[in-house]
């Protein structure tokens, strides 16, 4: 897996700039907002890590675990 430190910069610069514009109104905000909103930064800054295009989805764990399942009722 190639990391990609250009995509990795630009959701970095999107995240400091969405933090630089909300301050104002991120501390008048309740302790639960000031978390939810950290929690979806720090996770959107740690999947801009990972080439979400090349992971496999839902539907390869699901034939994987229901593939055998499949060629036994067959």
């Amino acid at each position: 897996m190639q990391l990609n430190w250009t995509t990795v910069f630009i959701v970095q610069f999107i995240i400091w700039l969405i933090v630089l514009f909300e301050w104002k109104q991120f501390k008048k905000t309740l302790k639960a907002d000031r978390i939810t909103f950290s929690v979806i930064l720090i996770l959107s800054a740690f999947m801009s890590f990972f080439n979400l295009e090349n992971l496999p989805g839902p539907i390869t764990l699901l034939q994987y675990i229901f593939g055998p399942l499949g060629r036994l009722m067959e």
